[in-house]
C-alpha cells in the first residue's frame, strides 16, 4: 500500500472526494495541518503528497509562521521525485516554491466553470468547481494544461499535477466553507444556495472527473515507486 502525506492547510481543508478515491486504490492518506500542528513530518516513508487548498493567499500574513516550512518540503519532494498533487492553495504553494509568482487575480472565480484545455485526456473541460481570488505564473519547466481568461487552471511538471480548481469538492465540504465565510459570494453577487444546489446536481460527474484525475496522478506515483 502506498502512503501519502496529506497537507491540510486549514482545519476545513478536507480531502473530500480524494479520500474515498485514495482508499479504493489502496492508498493511505496521513493528514497534517501545518497551521495548527507545526512543521510537516519527514518525507521518508511517503510515496506522494496531496497539498490541499486554504482560505488564505500564499502571500498573506496568516501563513507567515509556517509556509516557508511547507515550501521547503515541496522543493524536497521535487528533488526526491516524490509526486505532488496540489489543489488551489497547494498548487500556488508549489508554483511559488519553484520560483513562480502568486498575486491577486483580476477577479474572483467562484462556482462551476469550464476550462480551456490543452490536454483533454488529462484535464477535461469540466465544469470544475472554483473558489479563488489569486493567480500564479508557472515555474520553469512546467507544462500548462488548462486555463480560463482569469488564470492558469492546471499544469504539470514531471510526475506532479497542480490544479487551481477543486476536484475534491462535495456538497458537505462546500457547505462547511460557506458557513465559515461567505463573503466572496456576497462580494461577487453569487448565490451560495444556487451553487450548492448545482454542486449536488453535478456530484456524479464531478466524482468521475476527480477519479480520472486521481488515477492519472496515481499512475505517476506508481511509476516513481
Amino acid at each position: 500500500m502506498v502512503r501519502g502525506l496529506l497537507i491540510k492547510q486549514h482545519r476545513l481543508s478536507e480531502p473530500g472526494l480524494i479520500e474515498p478515491l485514495a482508499a479504493e486504490r489502496g492508498a493511505e492518506l496521513h493528514p497534517h495541518v501545518p497551521s495548527e500542528e507545526g512543521p510537516l513530518p519527514p518525507l521518508e516513508g511517503f510515496d506522494f503528497i496531496v497539498a490541499m487548498g486554504a482560505a488564505w493567499s500564499v502571500y498573506g500574513p496568516e501563513v507567515e509562521p509556517w509556509l516557508e516550512g511547507e515550501l521547503k518540503v515541496l522543493r524536497e519532494a521535487v528533488g526526491r521525485g516524490l509526486p505532488v498533487l496540489g489543489i488551489c492553495f497547494g498548487a500556488q504553494a508549489f508554483a511559488r516554491a519553484l520560483g513562480g509568482e502568486v498575486r491577486p487575480a483580476d477577479r474572483t472565480e467562484i462556482g462551476w466553470h469550464s476550462v480551456r484545455t490543452d490536454a483533454p485526456d488529462d484535464i477535461p473541460a469540466g465544469p470544475w468547481f472554483m473558489w479563488h481570488s489569486d493567480r500564479f505564473t508557472l515555474p520553469d519547466g512546467a507544462t500548462l494544461l488548462a486555463r480560463t481568461d482569469v488564470c492558469p487552471q492546471a499544469f504539470s511538471l514531471g510526475p506532479h499535477i497542480l490544479v487551481q480548481f477543486h476536484p475534491e469538492i462535495t456538497p458537505e465540504l462546500l457547505e462547511s466553507w460557506i458557513k465559515e465565510d461567505a463573503s466572496d459570494f456576497e462580494r461577487t453577487g453569487t448565490d451560495p444556495d444556487a451553487v450548492l444546489e448545482e454542486t449536488v446536481r453535478l456530484q456524479p460527474e464531478a466524482r468521475r472527473r476527480a477519479a480520472d484525475l486521481f488515477d492519472r496522478f496515481v499512475a505517476g506515483v506508481t511509476a516513481n515507486s
